[in-house]
């Protein structure tokens, strides 16, 4: 199953900014030590931010650990990114399980 995370960015130059959110990005949960997931995006996202704007960013996410609860509440970006090849969420499992 997949989830969803939103993050806000915001411009605050006079020019137009391109973002890229990285297939693999990490998202990891605020709740530490609560048995919750950190999830990584499902796929590459780019898009482009207007200048003094701020946009809200759905990004679609698949769960890193199998045997941890789902992922809930709110999510800090990290600086890990998954570097490895996957396509579904049995894929992303099989990968952190040789990590």
């Amino acid at each position: 199953m997949a989830w969803t995370t939103e993050i806000t960015i915001k411009n605050t130059s006079h020019s137009k900014v391109r973002c890229k959110v990285k297939k693999g990005q990490v998202f990891e949960n605020k709740k530490v030590g609560t048995g919750l997931q950190n999830v990584a995006a499902a796929k590459d996202y780019i898009f482009d931010l207007q200048p003094n704007s701020t946009q809200v960013v759905q990004i679609e996410v698949l769960c890193i650990n199998q045997k941890l609860k789902s992922p809930e509440g709110l999510l800090n970006i990290t600086n890990y990114v998954v570097n490895k090849e996957f396509h579904t969420q049995e894929d992303l499992w099989s990968v952190m399980n040789k990590v």
